[in-house]
């Protein structure tokens, strides 16, 4: 049987990922505005503001890449590749906040108690054997919470990149 304050804990810890994952989307914003306009000329800035998640990520990528060819450093190269590994990371992310939010909850009920939360995504895969299957998981906090910590080493890795285009941002400069 799972307590009722775990199902709230739980439901919690969801809210939460998504809210986190909403301040990466920011950072990442926000390394795309430095990028495009170092000395914020024009602020607020008007550009990334429509995009959808998939589009920012795809367009700051292609942002830093260029700017990392402006800037050339010695580490030029090490920093496009980290970045663009960032972003397939962020990508996956992307997907797995997706399927959180647009998943159906069901509590498992046994005598009665609830004994776990299922996640439903509606959508039906057909599997390479053709068969149909549906994306589920059973939700605990703490599979969320490695989620989380996934999350979390994103993020880090996206303020060190935004902390070293700052420190570049003169460079940047045309």
């Amino acid at each position: 049987m799972i307590e009722q304050q775990n199902i709230d804990n739980l439901y919690q810890r969801i809210g939460e990922f998504v809210v986190s994952f909403q301040w990466l989307e920011d950072k990442i914003r926000q390394i795309g505005w430095l990028i495009n306009d170092p000395t914020r000329k024009e602020y607020p800035p008007r550009i990334l503001r429509e995009e959808s998640n998939h589009e920012l990520i795809s367009k700051v990528e292609q942002l830093y890449s260029r700017a990392m060819d402006v800037i050339n450093t010695e580490d030029s190269l090490e920093k496009k590749r980290s970045f663009s590994k960032l972003m397939i990371e962020c990508n996956k992310m992307r997907k797995y906040r997706n399927t959180l939010l647009h998943s159906a909850y069901i509590e498992l009920k046994a005598g009665g108690e609830v004994t776990s939360i299922a996640r439903f995504n509606p959508k039906i895969k057909s599997a390479s054997d053709g068969k149909i299957t549906f994306d589920q998981e059973i939700l605990t906090e703490e599979s969320i919470m490695k989620q989380m910590e996934s999350l979390a080493n994103m993020c880090l890795a996206a303020n060190i990149h935004y902390m070293q285009l700052i420190h570049w941002a003169d460079l940047l400069q045309t």
